[in-house]
């Protein structure tokens, strides 16, 4: 099983575990992807970009090329924005956020790919203000896990 890795992931990490001090966690993700375990979105990219900080830094400079992968996955997208743009739940502003940020992008790859979501996020199938990653995933049929669950199912110790 392949996992395809959501911002948060990179961006909470950055923030709660400083790779100054960590050095041997970042390693190991650094590990994980040259060993093809795992992978992101080139829209996920696009966001850590945004930042021009030490994450961008170590992104360009740790993980390996074909870490982030190309969106090729257009039958998925339209899927989920059908999914999405029909819900009575979701407001206008949330369906037109999530057709354009990193989310709808990595559930559509992950659909297309076979690969499994790893997000902070947790299911809320009532949040109007925002489209869920969770939530976009059980529409499409696409696992998702954390982190953690990751590292326990790749048996990582750090």
């Amino acid at each position: 099983m392949s996992y395809l890795l959501d911002s948060n992931i990179f961006i909470r990490y950055k923030n709660e575990m400083p790779m100054d001090i960590f050095h041997g966690f970042w390693q190991r993700m650094a590990e994980l992807a040259q060993n093809g375990q795992i992978f992101s979105s080139i829209k996920v990219k696009e966001e850590i970009d945004k930042g021009n900080d030490e994450l961008k830094e170590w992104c360009a400079n740790q993980l390996p090329k074909g870490f982030f992968l190309p969106f090729d996955a257009h039958e998925e997208y339209a899927r989920l924005m059908t999914w999405a743009n029909s819900s009575q739940v979701f407001s206008v502003p949330a369906k037109q956020e999530f057709a354009t940020v990193a989310d709808a992008y990595l559930v559509a790859t992950a659909a297309a790919k076979g690969m499994k979501v790893v997000t902070f996020e947790t299911s809320d199938p009532l949040c109007k203000k925002r489209v869920k990653i969770p939530d976009a995933c059980i529409a499409v049929g696409v696992e998702f896990c954390s982190l953690n669950d990751v590292l326990h199912a790749l048996g990582v110790v750090i």
